[in-house]
C-alpha cells in the first residue's frame, strides 16, 4: 500500500511519515514524564495479554487484504495511473488471491478437525449415556444449594421418577424428616474436610413411599470454592431387611440367653435355700459346717449367673463387680467376726467369660472361706487380702491374710483329705494354671491361669 501511495504522491509519503513518528515521539515523551512525576507503574504485562486475548486484532487482520485493494483501486481512480502503479496493483491482487487460497485451505483443514471432534464428542456423548441409562447405580449432581443439575437415567427404574422431573428440585426434598439432621451434618462436615462421606438414609419414591438408599458423596471444589456434590447411590431396602432379621433373632436369642441365665440362678437359689434348710436339722457342727461349705460354693456359682442376667454383655462379667458381692456374702456368714476383719480388695477392672469365672469364684470362696474359718481364733483381729491383675495374655490372684497358720507347698500339692484345697487344685487345672504358696506371716496364695476359650458343646 506505501509503494502505490509513494507511486502516487512521493513526497507526501515521506511527510506523512515524519509527521507520524514526531507525534507519537511527543506523545510517549510526554507520557514518560508524567508517569514519572506521578509514580505511575505501567504494567504493559496486562496490555499486551488484551491485546492478545481481544477478538479485534484477529478481526481486521482479516479484512486487512480487502482494504489493501479497495485503496489500491482508488488511486486509480483518483489520477491516471502510470506503469509502477500498475505493477503495484497487480503485485497486491497476486498477494491477495495466494492468501485467500492459504486461507481455504485452512479452513478446509480446520473443518475437518472440527468435523472429527465433533464425532468423538457425540460417540464418548453416546457411550456416556448408554452407560448411565443402564446401569443399577443412581447418578447425581446437585450445586450449592443441593439443587439437582444433573439425575442419570436410571432414575426411571430406581425411584420411578424420570430424570427431566428432578431437575430444579432439592435433593432433601425426597428424604425422610427422621434422616434429614444427620444427612445436613454429615454432608456440612464433608464440605469442610473436603473428603468424601458415606451415607444411609431413606428416600421417596415416585409411590410415596420410603426406601432405604445408601449414598456416596463427593464435593466438588472449582479454584477452592464450594460447587456442589456428586452422588453415586444404590438401593439397600434388601439389605436393611436382611439386617433388620439378624438384629431381631439376636434379640430373641439374647432374651433366651437372660432367660437361661435367670433360671439357672433361681434353681441354684433353690438348691442353697435346700442346704440351709437342711442344715438347720443338723445336730453335730462338723457337719453343719459341711453344709455351709456347700450352700457358700452353689451361691457363689449362683452369683456368676446372676451377674450376666444383669450384665449387657451375656459373654462376660465385671470380676471385680462380682468378688465385691461374693466377699460380702462370705462376710455375712461369719457376723461374729466383722469388726474384727479387715477385707483388702484390689482387684483391676478385669472382664472373665462364664468358662473362667466359675473356677474362679470358686477358688476364691474356698481360699477366703479357709481363711476366715481357721485363721483367726475367737476374738481374733487381722486383714485378708484378695489382688487380681493382668499379666499380658495371663491372670495374677493373690488371696493370703496374715492369720495363725501356715501352709507348705508340699502340703498343697499332696493333701487330699482337705475338700477345700483339693477343689481349688481340681479347678486350678481346668484353667491351666499354677499356684504357689507365699512365704511371710500367715497363709498366702498365688495362682495364675489364662482366661479359657469357650470350647463348642455336642
Amino acid at each position: 500500500m506505501i509503494y502505490a501511495y509513494h507511486a502516487f504522491e512521493p513526497s507526501l509519503v515521506y511527510k506523512w511519515m515524519f509527521t507520524i513518528l514526531y507525534t507519537s515521539d511527543t506523545i510517549f515523551a510526554s507520557a514518560a514524564a508524567i508517569a514519572f512525576l506521578k509514580d505511575v507503574e505501567i504494567d504493559l504485562k496486562s496490555w499486551i495479554s488484551y491485546y492478545n486475548n481481544s477478538k479485534f486484532t484477529s478481526q481486521w487482520i482479516s479484512y486487512l487484504p480487502l482494504i489493501l485493494v479497495l485503496f489500491t483501486y482508488s488511486l486509480l481512480l483518483i489520477r491516471t495511473p502510470d506503469k509502477a502503479l500498475i505493477w503495484g496493483v497487480g503485485v497486491i491482487i497476486v498477494l491477495v488471491v495466494i492468501r485467500e487460497i492459504v486461507s481455504l485451505n485452512e479452513i478446509k483443514k480446520a473443518q475437518i478437525v472440527l468435523k472429527r471432534n465433533k464425532e468423538i464428542i457425540a460417540s464418548s456423548e453416546e457411550q456416556l449415556s448408554f452407560i448411565t441409562t443402564n446401569m443399577l447405580d443412581l447418578i447425581m449432581e446437585s450445586d450449592k444449594n443441593s439443587v439437582f443439575r444433573y439425575v442419570s437415567p436410571s432414575s426411571n427404574e430406581f425411584l420411578g421418577i424420570p430424570p427431566e422431573k428432578l431437575l430444579g428440585k432439592s435433593f432433601y426434598e425426597f428424604i425422610h424428616p427422621q434422616d434429614m439432621e444427620e444427612i445436613s451434618t454429615n454432608l456440612n462436615n464433608a464440605v469442610k474436610t473436603g473428603s468424601s462421606v458415606r451415607l444411609q438414609y431413606r428416600y421417596k419414591n415416585a409411590a410415596d413411599k420410603y426406601i432405604w438408599i445408601e449414598s456416596i458423596g463427593k464435593p466438588i471444589f472449582e479454584q477452592g470454592e464450594f460447587k456442589g456434590f456428586i452422588y453415586s447411590s444404590r438401593d439397600i431396602s434388601q439389605q436393611k431387611k436382611a439386617e433388620n432379621i439378624v438384629k431381631q433373632s439376636l434379640t430373641e436369642k439374647e432374651t433366651l440367653l437372660r432367660e437361661i441365665h435367670h433360671r439357672v440362678n433361681n434353681n441354684l437359689q433353690v438348691i442353697s435355700s435346700l442346704l440351709s434348710l437342711q442344715s438347720r436339722k443338723v445336730v453335730d457342727e462338723r457337719d453343719h459346717e459341711l453344709f455351709q461349705e456347700s450352700q457358700n460354693r452353689v451361691r457363689s456359682m449362683a452369683m456368676i449367673h446372676e451377674k450376666l442376667y444383669q450384665s449387657d454383655n451375656l459373654n462376660s462379667i465385671n470380676f471385680s463387680d462380682y468378688v465385691k458381692t461374693l466377699l460380702d456374702s462370705l462376710i455375712y456368714d461369719v457376723p461374729h467376726k466383722l469388726s474384727n476383719i479387715n477385707i483388702d480388695l484390689d482387684v483391676e477392672k478385669i472382664e472373665l467369660n462364664i468358662e473362667t469365672s466359675v473356677p474362679c469364684g470358686l477358688i476364691i470362696n474356698e481360699l477366703v472361706s479357709n481363711s476366715l474359718k481357721h485363721a483367726y481364733p475367737e476374738g481374733g483381729k487381722g486383714t485378708i487380702s484378695i489382688k487380681m491383675r493382668s499379666l499380658d495374655d495371663k491372670y495374677e490372684l493373690i488371696v493370703a491374710d496374715d492369720g495363725t497358720g501356715s501352709v507348705q507347698q508340699a502340703d498343697l500339692e499332696e493333701d487330699n483329705s482337705n475338700l477345700g484345697l483339693y477343689l481349688v487344685n481340681t479347678l486350678i487345672k481346668q484353667l491351666d494354671g499354677t499356684i504357689e504358696v507365699l512365704e511371710g506371716n500367715g497363709t498366702g496364695y498365688r495362682i495364675v491361669f489364662q482366661e479359657l476359650e469357650y470350647q463348642k458343646r455336642v
